[in-house]
């Protein structure tokens, strides 16, 4: 019995299934329509935990070369370090992005900054359960889907992830005029939608290898070009 107990023992505490599953914390959304300042802060409604990561989505518009440069946080006594885990020009002059940290820390105000004036969509994702160290990113994908007769959008999909237990984010966006209604497809829960910029972040996580790609729906007239990215991160080992 005891060298059968040892073996259950060692599949239990080597076994894929058996990293931890993220759990999103908390979100807020943020946006700036009037001051095209190339700096920008966004805060959360609680301060974050201490083990917790941040996941940091920024639209940038305006022109081709806008882009977010930098991002820092109010963590004390130094900010967080935020590696840039997409940059994705879409619609030629709108630059999407997104940053992480991880463990980091209580935090309650994030800063970004941008290489010249522009308006900001911005979503901040508190969450619990990934690894503790960068890089957390695992696999991205992007896709302008064009002026989708279909109505439908997909991010294009992944290559095969390298950890069975992962957080996917995935971003949705109609470029122009932002009148289209999305819904995502079952597996995917809304963080938050911008209700001027529309930009839509979503996220599921997953528990097996594979590949992955962030899919819905859209309804409404007029022009309707709409992008979608899906980024992928790795959960923490127990």
């Amino acid at each position: 019995m005891a060298p059968y107990l040892s073996m259950l023992t060692i599949m239990l505490f080597t076994h894929p299934l058996l990293a931890r599953e993220p759990v999103v914390v908390q979100s807020a959304k943020c946006q700036d329509w009037v001051n095209y300042s190339p700096s920008y802060q966004c805060s959360f409604h609680n301060p974050t935990s201490p083990s917790s990561a941040i996941v940091v989505f920024a639209l940038a518009s305006g022109t081709p070369a806008v882009a977010v440069t930098k991002v820092t946080d109010d963590h004390k006594p130094d900010t967080n370090t935020y590696v840039q885990d997409l940059r994705y020009l879409f619609g030629e002059v709108q630059s999407v992005h997104f940053y992480s940290s991880a463990a980091a820390g209580k935090t309650r105000t994030v800063t970004l900054n941008a290489n010249e004036s522009t308006h900001f969509q911005v979503v901040l994702i508190e969450v619990a359960g990934l690894a503790p160290q960068q890089p957390l990113v695992d696999r991205t994908s992007v896709q302008d889907n064009g002026y989708n007769s279909g109505k439908t959008f997909t991010s294009g999909i992944t290559e095969i992830t390298t950890k069975a237990t992962e957080l996917l984010v995935g971003w949705t966006e109609q470029a122009y005029p932002n009148v289209m209604t999305f819904t995502d497809t079952s597996s995917w829960k809304l963080v938050e939608q911008e209700p001027i910029g529309g930009s839509r972040i979503a996220y599921r996580t997953t528990r097996s290898l594979g590949t992955f790609e962030y899919t819905g729906t859209f309804n409404g007239t007029g022009d309707y070009r709409v992008g979608a990215a899906i980024v992928t991160y790795k959960a923490a080992d127990e």
